[in-house]
């Protein structure tokens, strides 16, 4: 059974920033590659603030990384960084299609 993430309402009223997401993915190897699929879309940190179609690349880009992460040998470090990196993505997702 697949339970949903559980946040306050501060929470989802909350707008990610950067630095959230940078977090949300803390090994250097899986951080490269969300940052560039990101990158490829044709976006930088700074539109990511700004823009609406580089937050949608943002969560596109995370939820490529989860999958990634998802297919990769378990092991705890990556079961925890593919559970940090959804809740980031389901937040953005929420803010982008309430």
């Amino acid at each position: 059974m697949t339970q949903a993430a559980r946040t306050s309402t501060a929470e989802r009223r909350a707008r990610l920033q950067w630095p959230d997401v940078l977090r949300a993915v803390p090994s250097p190897k899986t951080r490269e590659r969300a940052l560039d699929a990101y990158r490829a879309a044709g976006f930088t940190p700074d539109d990511f603030a700004a823009k609406r179609a580089a937050r949608e690349a943002m969560a596109d880009a995370l939820s490529r990384t989860e999958q990634w992460l998802e297919l990769a040998p378990e092991n705890a470090s990556r079961a925890a960084g593919r559970a940090a990196i959804r809740a980031v993505r389901r937040r953005l997702e929420f803010e982008l299609w309430p």
